[in-house]
């Protein structure tokens, strides 16, 4: 299934951040799966950073990069892009959180579900 690339668009004040397939591919791996499919796991991460204020998008996604698509220790990743560790923390903590309010993509219609993927619960 293709994604629109807009879908990867996230807006900062006055310009837009695309986020590339194969560092989201990299970050949705280092995080393990969600409840969704392949597809679904890259929107929800692009959705999870939309909900951070714009102020925090690129930093934290910088950071979300190094820490969890190239496993770097969390004081590293941090200070490679001039963050110090707890504002670093606080970052990734918004994000782990922005993370799990993101509805499923599957169960908005964003991505169609697969019958590997399809939730049977309530």
């Amino acid at each position: 299934m293709a994604i629109e690339v807009d879908s990867f668009n996230v807006p900062l004040d006055s310009f837009v951040m695309h986020l590339r397939r194969s560092e989201l591919e990299a970050v949705a791996s280092g995080l393990g799966e969600f409840d969704s499919s392949e597809e679904g796991d890259l929107l929800t991460l692009a959705r999870a950073l939309r909900r951070l204020s714009p102020a925090e998008r690129a930093p934290t996604w910088e950071l979300a990069v190094r820490r969890f698509g190239r496993h770097k220790p969390l004081a590293q990743a941090a200070g490679e892009i001039g963050l110090d560790e707890i504002l670093a923390r606080g970052l990734l903590e918004r994000f782990a959180r922005a993370l799990t309010e993101v509805p499923v993509p599957e169960h908005d219609g964003t991505v169609p579900l697969s019958n590997e993927h399809q939730h049977t619960g309530p």
